[in-house]
This record gives C-alpha cells, structure tokens and sequence, in this order.
C-alpha cells in the first residue's frame, strides 16, 4: 500500500530520467546492435529508418503504461480516505455511545467526549467543568470504585466497575467503566483514560430475567417449555417436586414419558387441535408420578411464535389438584352424607324420595317412610356424656342398616332420628314388620371398651304413599307426627304407630301454640305466681320461687308443661325468659318499698335460656332497672344445663356469681351431672328434685337419696332445700337430717303477687309479736 501510494509522486521525474536514458542508450548503441544483427544491406537501411519511430512507439506506450499505473493508485488514495473517514465517523459513534474519558494525572484535568455528557443528560455547555464524577457516584458504590481506581494505577491491572452515577435529570443510572494506566518513560502514570457505558437498560433487562427466573423456579406451578417437537428443553423446581423427576433424566425426552394412560387419544387430539387452532389449550388432565402415582392436574399449555407467526415452542404450565379433588369429593359426601353415623343426610333422602315418589306415581307403588326416633337420648348424654352418645347413635344406625331390606334407603335426618324408605310393600301394614325389624335392630346393647351396656329403645312412626300422603315433603311430616304418637301410646304397638289426620292436627296445634304465646307476651297474658320458701329451724318465710303462669282469655290457664317446650323449640324462651326475669326482681324490690321483710326471689333459667342466651346480660339489666340488691335474687340452673356443657356452663355461673346474687341447682339428682364438675360450680344452694320427696316416709331409696344429697351439700358448704313438700311427716324427716330449707303444698300453693304480699304482712305481723329480739333471715 505505501509503495503504490508513493507512485503518483515520484513518476513524474523518474518518466523523465527513463525516457532519457533509454533515448540516449537507444540512438547510441542502436546503431552498432543493429549492425550487428542486420547482415542484409536493404533491411538495415529499412530498420535503421525505422528506429525513430520504433522508439517514439515503445516510450508512448510506456508513458501510457505509467499514466494507468498512477490513476489506479489515485483510485486506491480515494478509497483509503473514505475508508479512513467512515472509520473515523464508526468511532466517533461508537465513542458518542460508550463514552470516552481520560484524566491527565500531571495536570489533574478531565477530557469527555460528547457521548459521556449524553449518557449523563447534561444540556450545559462546559461538560468537564460541570461534572463532578466523585460526588455523583452512589455512596454504596463510592468506596468500590476509589479501591478499583487506586488498584489500576498501582498494579496497572484493568480497570472494570459497575457503579450507579446520579445524572443531572436526578436519576442514578447504571453505567460499567472499562481503562487502563499509561505510563511515562519512567514508569510514573502519567494518564488513566477508558470508556465508559450506559447499562441501565441491560441490568433492567437482567433483574427482569432473574426475577422471571426467580419467578419461575419458585412458583407453586410446575413448568416445562419443549422446542417446537415437543422434545423437553427445560423445568422449573416445582415439575421435579410434583413429578418426582430430575430434570436431566427428561431433558430431550417428549412429555409422553409421564403420561397416565387414562384417558383416550381422542382426549389429545381435542387438545392439540385446540392448541394448533388458538395457540392455547386449558383444563383438567391426569399425569403419572416418577413412582407410578397417578394424580390430577389444572394445565395450562401455550404456544410461543417467532416473529414469521411460526412456532418455535411450547410452554406447559400445571399444578397439582389432588388435595382439591379430594376437598370437592369430601364437600359431595358431606353434602349428602351425615358427618357423624355415615349415612345419608336429609337432603339426599328427601331429593331421593321426590324422585320415587315421582317415578312411582306411574307404576302404583306402595311405600312407606318409617322415621325411628331414639327415646330418652338426651339422657344417655346427660348421663355419660356426648362421646358415648354418638358411640351409641352410631351403633344403632349400623345395626338399623344391617336390617334394610333390598331396595331400601336409610339416612339420619335430625339429632337421634334417623329415617328408613321401604319400598315395594304388598300392602301398607307391611311397614310396620319392617319398622319392628329395625327397632330390635336398633335395640341391640351397645357396648364400651370398659365394659357397661347402653341400651336404647326406639320409636317409629309410618307414613305410607300413596294412603297418608302423596309427596316427600307431606311424607316426611307425616312419619314426625306419627313418632309424638307412638310416644304417646296412641298405635298398634307401643313402639309404632301409623300416621293419622289426628297426629296433623296436633302439630298445628302446636304451632298455633306458639303464635299464641307470642300475643300472650305482647299483650299481657303472662303472670308470675310466687311459692313461698321456709326456713325449716324458724319456720320463717325467707325468700320465694317465681313461676311463670299463662292465663288465656279463651282457653283459661294453660300450663306450663305446655307453653315451656314450645318456648324452647321455638326461639321465644330468650324474651319469655328474660320478662319473667325483670318482673320478678320488680315485684321484690316493690316488697322491699313498702318495708315488708327482706326476702330473696328465685327465677327459675331453661337449659336453652342458659346455654342460648345472654343471661349475664339479661340478669344485669333487669337488676339495674328494677333497683333490687343482686344478693335479693336467686337464679335456679337445672342440673341438666350444667351437664350438657359444663366447662362453658362454668364461664357462664362464674360471670353471674360476679353480679353479687345467689345461684341454686334445681332438681338436682335427676341430671346425672359429676361430682367433679359440680365441685367446681360457684353453687350456693342445693335443690332436691319433688320426685325424691314425695314417697318419704314410705320410700327408703328416697329417703336414702335425700339424706345424701342433704350430707353432700353440708359438706360442699351449701345450703339444701327440699321441693314438693306436701306432709308433716316429710318436714319432719328433713328437720331430723339438717335440711335448710322446703317449698311446697304443705306450706303454701304458688300464688298470686298480691296473695302473697298479704302473706308477707302476715310475716311481718308475726315477726313483730316475737320481740325486738326475732332475726329477720335474709338471704
């Protein structure tokens, strides 16, 4: 390349000293070559003559020869300078978009090119002057890049760092700075000079693509992507949790290696056509385990296209849905089955028996619907307790299947009843063979690990289709009031009994009943009576029992052995209970106004008020409204309702007993409650149950009984009252056993509020001719 630049230069006189040369050689020696060559005279004489222009010839085609030799290589000049430019100007962009710096460590001065102040959005006009690279460093990466620096300039190793540098827009970007020491003849540095590059973008990119990965091997999701022949490229941690597989014993393997062989080609090729039609397919596939296990998945599949539209792979998303099948499957079963026995719940058996019904309708059928119902079951609950209550419930719902027939259905509906279809009946009397099959069935002696025996009896009632009645609903109702009335003695047997018009009627008496009751309460129907309690040493009146009375403006006096059951069943004991509250504490402290002697006043509580209600509220409130000291009023807690839930019944006793009153267990020995819960009880006084009293004297298991009980509740540091005390001869037996207190007909029969302010003024008449020395008890 030099020598064919150079010629241009040098041509013009070397073209001259040749053509002399070769002029004066040529006409010098011509002459005497010739001759020596020519012999023949004529054609020495033609050459000769010809010589001149034989020079003139050969000189102009070298002077041609030499002006195609110079053009060529003023060619090759243009071409080098334009290369020479477009490198300049490939450089000048290049530095314009890494940026160059360099710093002249003698002079201590900075050279940028423009590249540098762009990347710095600096719109100044004195860049150099302006920046202060120091300062605009991050100060978590000022330190890193100061060691680096003095690393290069000592060592002379390559000066490499990634720093962030705050612009002049205010932001910090990313920026890699790459140079390298010079160094003077005496080895000092001299320069340090390098470019510099804007990474922002690129470490956004890579913190996109390290959390998408971080993403994907942390998602709960399995994924695998396979290149446009299905052939595995790649897995995320949680494909080889789910499948079990490592992801080098499939990588290049196609996704049939876990296939699950349940279901059809037909299936695949549905999915595939999806795929290939709208690039995705969704929805729900079985897969095999690495171990053989085959389980469900929720996939997601899609395809992933270049820019020609063209696909080049396919990415595979799934997750594990076992747990939710199994969850769904739980749900089914427990919406048609019960929870407790396993058998079928009342929903299933009344869509099931709408369904029979219809179909049967056609075919004239005979059916019946037998509804068993375990007599007393609250009392095996009471008396040991809920655990053993559902051994049993479930002993005897297992011992009713084994007596079904072929056809039949069984399913518990409610509580301890449980309901029986029998089908294909001859006649409908059939039904009640079947319903005392099941009820021996169910009569079977269920035995504990420890060794006693529960036995429960069961009552059944029957309604047939299409005699009682010709739908499910009508079926089922039927069958409940035909249970009241094998209960009540009213069938064939006394453990069965047909469903009759009667057993309709006296249901909707009792819901009649209850629209009844609540007017009753609304428009003041409702009365307390009061029954006065005595001191048995004294014989004086200390305190009285509340009892609800309902008296109808049609009917009379309707008792509360049926008003109080449909209360509880209906949700109206809460405000029955909490009126009966407030009056009572009304009417005493009205006493109390009018200086008649200090009695306590005793409300009785229902199981459900106690358990469903707020009584502690409910107490507070009717004290606070009606004025009367807490240690006036005595709440009786029947022992059933301390034995059905006794650690909440506890909670509950101890909250009251903060209030200041007084807390009493009624009827107590007919609840079966334990001794180790009734210990704990803030109890102040023991009532005995009127059953255990009215056969004393004759009895001596009752006597034994109250002499118990009265013996217990001395010893617990209670006091006892005695119920339904009707002789002299009963009084006389607690006075001799230390009995506190009695209530019953042979002191008084409940009665009216005014009745019994009469009795009270009697009291204070008689208290008043004992002396000033006479004790007014006061509880």
């Amino acid at each position: 390349m030099q020598h064919e630049g150079s010629v241009p230069h040098l041509a013009p006189w070397r073209a001259v000293v040749l053509y002399l040369a070769a002029g004066v050689l040529w006409f010098s020696t011509g002459n005497v070559v010739l001759a020596q060559l020519v012999e023949d005279r004529e054609l020495y004489v033609v050459l000769l003559r010809a010589q001149d222009y034989i020079f003139v010839l050969v000189s102009g085609c070298y002077a041609g020869w030499l002006l195609h030799q110079a053009r060529r290589a003023e060619q090759r000049r243009v071409a080098a300078r334009n290369d020479l430019v477009k490198s300049e100007e490939q450089l000048s962009l290049a530095l314009d978009g890494s940026g160059m710096w360099d710093w002249d460590l003698e002079h201590l001065r900075h050279t940028f090119s423009q590249g540098v102040a762009s990347m710095m959005r600096y719109e100044g006009a004195d860049f150099a002057r302006d920046f202060r690279f120091r300062s605009r460093i991050h100060p978590e990466d000022r330190e890193m890049v100061r060691k680096q620096a003095r690393l290069t300039l000592k060592t002379g190793c390559p000066f490499v760092v990634t720093a962030r540098v705050l612009g002049f827009d205010g932001e910090y970007r990313w920026f890699e700075a790459r140079g390298a020491r010079h160094l003077d003849a005496l080895g000092k540095p001299v320069r340090f000079s390098g470019i510099i590059s804007d990474k922002t973008q690129q470490r956004q990119e890579e913190e996109r693509l390290r959390l998408a990965a971080t993403v994907v091997d942390n998602t709960a999701e399995g994924i695998v992507v396979t290149d446009a022949h299905s052939n595995i490229l790649s897995t995320n941690a949680a494909f080889s949790r789910l499948l079990g597989y490592e992801p080098s014993e499939l990588i290049g393997k196609r996704p049939s290696e876990f296939k699950s062989g349940k279901h059809e080609k037909a299936f695949y090729d549905d999915m595939w056509d999806s795929l290939h039609r709208t690039g995705h397919w969704r929805g729900e596939i079985w897969n095999k385990r690495k171990n053989g296990e085959v389980f469900p998945e929720r996939m997601s599949l899609n395809a992933v296209h270049d820019a020609c539209g063209k696909t080049t792979h396919y990415v595979c998303m799934f997750t594990d849905i076992s747990q939710e099948k199994e969850r769904e499957h739980q749900l089914q079963v427990m919406a048609h089955s019960d929870a407790l026995t396993g058998l079928s719940n009342r929903t299933w058996f009344v869509h099931e028996l709408t369904r029979l019904v219809e179909s049967a309708d056609g075919r004239g059928e005979n059916m019946a619907v037998i509804l068993l119902n375990l007599d007393r079951f609250k009392d095996v609950n009471d008396s040991y307790g809920h655990a053993v209550g559902d051994e049993v419930l479930r002993h005897a719902a297992r011992q009713m299947q084994t007596a079904l027939r072929r056809g039949d259905a069984i399913a518990r509906m409610a509580g301890d009843e449980i309901v029986v279809l029998a089908r294909h009946l001859s006649r409908p009397e059939d039904a009640s063979a079947i319903a005392e099959s099941l009820i021996q069935a169910a009569g079977q002696p269920w035995k504990s690990p420890d060794g006693f025996a529960v036995v429960v009896s069961v009552s059944a009632g029957i309604c047939c289709y299409p005699q009682h009645a010709q739908n499910a609903a009508s079926l089922v109702q039927g069958a409940h009031a035909a249970v009241y009335g094998a209960k009540e003695g009213k069938g064939g047997s006394n453990l069965w009994c047909f469903f009759s018009e009667n057993m309709t009627l006296a249901a909707r008496e009792r819901i009649a009943l209850e629209s009844r009751l609540r007017n009753a309460l609304a428009q003041g129907h409702l009365q307390l009576f009061y029954q006065p309690q005595i001191d048995i040493a004294s014989g004086s009146i200390i305190g009285c029992e509340a009892l609800m009375r309902w008296f109808d403006p049609v009917e009379g006096m309707i008792s509360p052995g049926r008003f109080i059951p449909v209360a509880e069943t209906s949700g109206l004991i809460g405000p029955l209970g909490a009126w009966g509250l407030e009056q009572a504490c009304c009417q005493a402290q009205s006493w109390r106004d009018q200086g008649l002697p200090a009695i306590s006043v005793a409300v009785n509580v229902s199981l459900h008020q106690f358990l469903l209600t707020d009584i502690v509220g409910c107490t507070r409130k009717a004290l606070e409204r009606s004025g009367l000291p807490a240690e006036c009023l005595e709440l009786e807690i029947t022992e059933s309702a301390l034995a059905e839930r006794p650690d909440e019944a506890l909670v509950v006793l101890r909250n009251l007993k903060n209030l200041g009153l007084r807390l009493a267990i009624d009827d107590f020995g007919t609840g079966y409650s334990s001794l180790a819960h009734l210990k704990r009880f803030p109890i102040d006084l023991l009532k005995i149950d009127q059953s255990f009293i009215r056969d004393i004297p004759q009895s001596a298991d009752d006597m034994a009984i109250s002499h118990a009980v009265i013996a217990m509740g001395q010893s617990m540091g209670m006091e006892v009252l005695a119920e339904g005390v009707e002789t002299a001869a009963q009084l006389e037996f607690l006075r001799q056993h230390g009995c506190n207190f009695y209530q019953g007909y042979f002191c008084s029969k409940p009665m009216a509020a005014t009745d019994f302010e009469k009795l009270l003024r009697g009291e204070a008449q008689r208290l008043m001719q004992q002396g000033p020395e006479a004790e007014i008890f006061e509880i």
